[in-house]
């Protein structure tokens, strides 16, 4: 089976739980084949998918060359993808973030450099938190009351797609902001 990857940002500890606290007091695991464990929550910066060992080394490098430096995101309630009846996605919003744009832009452009690039400007940060309707019956997130929260990236991730264990998302390699 070949292996699958994504860049992004893991979300603290002390972030995710209680966003995983607060989405058991709705009914997503009736609605919503897929719930992401704490450990699993992050913000996707790009999916790269089936990657060659080789090609993902020189990404790593050119990774390593980005500057940038470190910066704090805020969470700002619940949103979704798709209709909102029936949402494919339910996700923790964040508030917008000048830095965070600016991060993912540029790991989209040392990517391009590589790879071939798709949908690079389709980017709306989220944290998912429930994906994959599954469900006759209504959403029902009226009790999602989660307090805004703070949390500093001063590092992203390359994260290896292990769709056999819990959690699923390896942290394989780490890219850090100047100065760290």
């Amino acid at each position: 089976m070949k292996k699958h990857y994504f860049i992004g940002i893991k979300v603290p500890e002390d972030t995710g739980i209680p966003i995983v606290k607060e989405r058991a007091k709705t009914n997503v695991k009736e609605t919503h084949k897929v719930l992401p464990v704490a450990e699993d929550l992050h913000i996707t910066l790009y999916y790269l998918g089936h990657v060659e060992e080789d090609i993902l080394s020189i990404l790593l490098q050119a990774l390593r060359d980005i500057q940038w430096d470190p910066f704090t995101l805020t969470t700002s309630g619940l949103s979704h993808f798709g209709n909102a009846e029936t949402p494919r996605v339910l996700y923790t919003a964040l508030e917008a973030s000048e830095p965070l744009h600016l991060l993912q832009k540029e790991v989209v452009q040392v990517l391009s450099e590589t790879i071939e690039v798709k949908d690079a400007n389709d980017f709306t940060a989220h944290i998912t938190i429930a994906k994959k309707w599954a469900a006759a019956k209504p959403l029902n997130i009226k009790d999602f009351q989660l307090a805004k929260m703070h949390f500093d990236v001063s590092h992203f991730s390359i994260f290896k797609i292990n769709n056999d264990h819990l959690p699923r998302y390896e942290e394989i390699h780490s890219i850090h902001c100047r100065g760290v």
